[in-house]
């Protein structure tokens, strides 16, 4: 697993994963701009590989290699889980393939109504550092800790210095 440190922190705290939430959310802009649905496709398939793996990311990962990983954190680093991607991308692939099949099966309002959920996170995740499906992840992974089904806290979670000066003072 020692070979994955590395790109797991590049992935988690890099820019690779903003770049590839830009380019889904481009793809469904564009889906709904031009009326195709083609374009959702692609969106799609990336993010159901996404809920295979968080590491198949193809746009994050060429982004990943070029940029090496920050020095020091941000405060949204606080939030992000990589293993929590892959929760997050499940929940939107059944919002996704939900909206897919109203817009084909002739319910294109609704579709494109529910496409836009997605869409906006996928927006709202890499500029302000919300994502809806993380929330409802999140959410659904504390119910079930409460009734004791799921462990409370992610594998690997840890405690991250985001400021700076305090945490040199610390060493």
């Amino acid at each position: 697993m020692r070979m994955f440190d590395d790109l797991d922190r590049r992935l988690q705290y890099g820019p690779g994963m903003r770049a590839q939430r830009l380019v889904e959310a481009g793809f469904l802009v564009v889906a709904f701009f031009a009326g195709d649905l083609r374009f959702a496709y692609v969106t799609f398939g990336l993010i159901a590989l996404q809920s295979l793996s968080p590491r198949i990311v193809p746009v994050a990962l060429v982004v990943a290699m070029f940029a090496p990983p920050p020095k020091t954190h941000h405060l949204s680093d606080l939030y992000f889980d990589l293993a929590g991607t892959r929760g997050a991308c499940a929940i939107s692939v059944v919002v996704q393939g939900a909206s897919i099949w109203l817009v084909r099966s002739g319910h294109g309002a609704l579709g494109w109504l529910m496409l836009a959920f997605p869409t906006a996170s996928f927006l709202l995740a890499p500029t302000v550092g919300f994502c809806c499906g993380c929330a409802i992840y999140v959410a659904g992974r504390e119910v079930l800790a409460r009734i004791g089904v799921a462990k409370r806290y992610a594998n690997g979670a840890s405690d991250i210095d985001v400021d700076t000066a305090s945490a040199r003072g610390r060493q």
